[in-house]
């Protein structure tokens, strides 16, 4: 069955507003008025992500925000995978930040995997955060659990991935995820908040690359992207 485009639906939803005019005989008096609120809500949700904070600032001011909510004033903080976009500068001076990495990128880096990384301590950071890694971690059930070991007692997990996006190898795409899915890796936290963030769901994130899998389609592009995010704290140990 063929695809109808966007264009030929909103222009057979404009035919249909146009049957407001009381020059034309409109066989249903409501389907005017339900095809002008479609293609209203068709507008809008198209250029909803251009009135939204762009997605980095986004996600800074969500991170704080939970950041303030889990009662942290100071202390370690550790990013993965943080080396195009880090997060040092959003945390106060109270915090420490480094970056690990699975290379050395600046002062701030610390070369390991986290689906293993026996160098670094148990509860050794105060809030361990990743965003845009998960879906490119092979086994990320061993990178939960090792945030968990590495996390002091009373701190923050916070993770922010995708559950529809483009393919994108960085150097391999493998997931995608649900908040549940998130949940049920950090099992062993305490479900601080999780879900959805919709804001960029129609904005066209076609990669530049050549060699891009995903062909157009008959909405203009890939649409539906459709981020999620999961914050947990670790349990505080029980007095003696």
């Amino acid at each position: 069955m063929a695809i109808i485009p966007v264009e030929r639906i909103k222009e057979g939803l404009r035919r249909r507003g146009a049957l407001r005019d009381p020059a034309v005989a409109a066989p249903d008096e409501h389907q005017a008025p339900l095809a002008e609120q479609r293609l209203a809500e068709l507008d809008a949700l198209e250029r909803r992500w251009r009135t939204a904070l762009v997605r980095d600032d986004r996600i800074n001011e969500h991170l704080m925000r939970l950041v303030r909510r889990a009662g942290l004033t100071g202390g370690q903080v550790l990013e993965i995978g943080g080396r195009e976009h880090p997060r040092g500068r959003v945390f106060g001076k109270g915090f420490g930040y480094v970056n690990l990495d699975l290379e050395h990128s600046d002062e701030n880096t610390v070369v390991g995997d986290i689906t293993r990384c026996p160098e670094i301590p148990d509860a050794t950071y105060d809030v361990v955060l990743s965003v845009d890694v998960f879906e490119h971690i092979d086994r990320p059930w061993l990178a939960a659990a090792e945030i968990s070991r590495i996390l002091k007692p009373g701190g923050l997990s916070y993770t922010s991935t995708l559950f529809s996006w483009r393919y994108h190898p960085c150097p391999i795409d493998f997931w995608r995820y649900t908040p549940d899915a998130l949940e049920f890796l950090f099992a062993d936290l305490i479900m601080l908040e999780k879900g959805f963030d919709l804001t960029e769901r129609r904005r066209d994130v076609r990669k530049k690359a050549k060699d891009d899998p995903m062909p157009l389609d008959a909405l203009g592009g890939w649409r539906e992207n459709v981020r999620v995010f999961h914050a947990g704290l670790k349990p505080a140990r029980t007095p003696a």
